[in-house]
């Protein structure tokens, strides 16, 4: 199974990224062309969720997207420019001009990586200007940098990262190369984005467990027999419950002594509450149950740990003797999932802007086609059957067929070569994948 990489840079920088990423077969290269940053707010909103990972030209575009929240840190990553590639770049001058150059101005370049590699190689004959910052900085800045430095005498020539910086230098006529990172180190920030993507995918295949314990206001859960109206209560706890067991394709356990688990992975989990935040699912069975209920989320690569994770939320909620609802992973952190807390566990995903622009062209309404992208993005399932969304729509699979048939026919979904490996007679399940814009 290929992992789907967004590249994002200027023309040169994704040629050098597609050369490499042409080497590894795990690898789908999908590219975004940008020249300032003022581009980089509109690519994102429409692809960010096309793509597994995202790899970035260099520094200035990957902070720019994460100073803004258009991208998280375990999303993305750029090639950092090694001592290798200044060297390389310095070489070029050299031959270029045909003399030794000493003076230039640098930007981006870490004032450590600088130091580091002309002592190295005793390099010290060669000064710079250097403009080293964390983060990102403005393009008119780190070219009136540039400028005042060569117009004031001080440095010959002019090293940039930015091809934006770049233009706009030689456009004032100052001498000036681009410092890009090696191929080395983009094939070592691609495996690393694949590496990643892998484990993405396993991650959504955790154990999720959500518990439910019922307790006495101002009391610990009770562990004496129920009385016959708490027995009924329970009773029509477990009804609720079963309604949200179907939706999370889970298992729902009565553990005893007014607690119930429903077992489910993380990835369903995930699949319920970018429908309806979780908070609104539990209070809507408080109050249809009048139930006090702890209610606990707990995580992990085995039962036992999810389970241990559950307990864990209770005795945190116990303590507080608060109606939190709280969520702990295989890392032990307690996020509260109560209304007005950001919930990281529950991602927003909208439909691309090319699913939306065929919907509305063929007026076909955005309910089914939305459950079906969101599950296998949340899924992370790369080709998916009719089987699958029979399960996901609760319907025959006659129906689900004939859903995927109107979607193969919008271009919004596409058949893969069938292979019949299962061995059973007759005609091979259709095999699809999503399209994601118009070839």
């Amino acid at each position: 199974m290929k992992v789907r990489i967004g590249a994002i840079g200027p023309p040169d920088s994704l040629r050098n990224i597609r050369e490499v990423a042409s080497l590894d077969r795990r690898i789908e290269l999908v590219e975004f062309e940008y020249f300032g940053s003022e581009q980089l707010p509109e690519i994102m909103e429409k692809h960010r969720y096309e793509v597994k990972q995202w790899i970035f030209s260099g520094q200035a575009p990957y902070y720019y997207c994460l100073d803004n929240g258009l991208i998280t840190e375990k999303e993305a990553s750029y090639p950092p420019l090694h001592g290798m590639a200044l060297l390389g770049t310095c070489l070029q001058v050299m031959q270029e001009n045909g003399r030794f150059v000493s003076r230039m101005s640098l930007d981006t370049v870490d004032e450590s990586t600088v130091k580091s590699l002309f002592t190295e190689y005793r390099l010290d004959k060669i000064s710079f200007e250097l403009l080293s910052y964390e983060g990102y900085k403005e393009y008119e800045e780190i070219i009136d940098f540039h400028v005042q430095n060569y117009n004031s005498g001080k440095v010959e020539v002019a090293l940039t990262c930015l091809l934006k910086v770049y233009l706009a230098l030689q456009k004032r006529g100052i001498p000036c190369y681009r410092v890009v990172p090696s191929k080395m180190a983009i094939n070592t920030v691609l495996a690393l984005l694949v590496s990643r993507a892998q484990s993405h995918v396993y991650e959504k295949q955790k154990v999720a467990i959500i518990g439910f314990q019922m307790f006495e206001e101002g009391k610990a859960a009770k562990k004496s027999a129920y009385s016959f109206v708490e027995k009924q209560k329970e009773l029509e706890l477990e009804q609720e419950l079963l309604q949200i067991t179907k939706k999370l394709n889970g298992s729902l356990i009565n553990k005893g002594s007014g607690a119930h688990f429903i077992y489910t992975t993380q990835g369903d989990y995930e699949l319920l509450v970018s429908e309806q935040p979780f908070y609104k699912i539990a209070n809507e069975i408080k109050m249809r149950t009048s139930l006090n209920l702890h209610i606990g989320v707990g995580s992990g690569y085995t039962i036992y740990d999810a389970e241990q994770h559950v307990q864990m939320a209770f005795e945190h909620a116990a303590e507080k003797n608060s109606n939190e609802i709280i969520y702990v992973n295989e890392e032990g952190i307690y996020n509260n999932l109560n209304e007005g807390q950001q919930q990281e566990n529950a991602p927003s995903l909208q439909l691309p802007s090319y699913w939306t622009a065929v919907l509305k062209e063929f007026n076909y309404r955005e309910h089914i086609p939305m459950k079906v992208y969101q599950y296998v993005k949340l899924k992370n399932i790369t080709f998916f059957t009719s089987d699958i969304m029979t399960v996901l729509l609760k319907n025959t699979d006659r129906n689900s067929r004939r859903i995927l048939s109107e979607l193969e026919k919008m271009n919004l979904i596409r058949a893969v070569p069938e292979e019949n490996n299962s061995g059973k007679r007759g005609r091979p399940k259709k095999i699809y994948e999503l399209v994601m814009e118009e070839k």
